[in-house]
């Protein structure tokens, strides 16, 4: 068995009660973060109950190669959130063409890296699959780097309102998603060197335990650990505007 899929499946059912909290303090001020937290949360507790009566199952599988679309969209909803917070008197139009120009590129990557994949791991693999997923992958790779440069570019000291009843609390919120970002590089790196190279060794099926833990489950527990710990020291600031 991978003994992924139990630690996912237990990791996981024990964040998740911990994420629906910080979703209802912050309620709609923090919608998207808490939201596609907890979309996350909820597929890797799917796929590693799959993997546990199935480890070699395709849907085990498939949901932990695409994990991260949700995990990076809750990232950019953070930096979105800390924004809005650190200065409200800002214009909303460049952060929502940020956050919706992200979704449409991480949906196209969803896309490409589930037609790709599907082939290949059902053995079937057709001449553009392979080109499909690491097209998939590519563009994943862009949106976090461009992530870490909108983080950064939002903490500028321009970028906020130092008297804004929020300003501490955004700002913790942004230095939250930039520590998740560099965890999240780990597993993002990882997958670009996984599909470019078709190393087995670094197959999250065939590859081994160490790869698995390291390359894969911690990464993105302690970006989900990362922002959930922002998220619980920032709970009151929807009473702060």
């Amino acid at each position: 068995m991978n003994g992924i899929f139990p630690a996912d499946l237990a990791v996981y059912l024990l964040l998740i009660p911990v994420v629906i909290y910080v979703f209802i303090c912050h309620r709609w001020s923090g919608f998207l973060p808490w939201y596609y937290l907890t979309v996350f949360c909820f597929a890797r507790m799917i796929g590693g109950a799959l993997g546990v009566h199935d480890s070699n199952g395709l849907a085990a599988n498939i949901i932990q190669s695409v994990g991260l679309t949700p995990l990076i969209l809750a990232v950019d909803g953070l930096i979105h959130e800390g924004r809005t917070h650190r200065n409200p008197s800002h214009g909303r139009v460049v952060g929502l063409c940020v956050v919706i120009g992200t979704t449409g590129l991480m949906a196209a990557a969803l896309a490409l890296t589930i037609t790709g994949s599907l082939d290949i791991y059902e053995g079937h693999p057709k001449p553009d699959s392979l080109t499909h997923w690491k097209a998939g992958v590519a563009l994943i790779v862009v949106t976090w780097v461009f992530q870490i440069f909108w983080g950064l570019f939002s903490l500028l000291h321009f970028q906020g309102k130092m008297d804004a009843p929020g300003y501490r609390g955004g700002t913790a919120l942004l230095q939250g998603a930039l520590v998740s970002l560099i965890f999240i590089g780990i597993r993002v790196i990882y997958n670009m060197v996984m599909v470019a190279t078709q190393d087995k060794d670094l197959s999250p099926i065939h590859g081994t335990i160490a790869v698995r833990v390291l390359l894969l489950f911690l990464p993105e527990v302690l970006a989900a650990f990362t922002m959930i710990f922002v998220g619980l020291r920032t709970r009151h600031i929807r009473q702060s505007r």
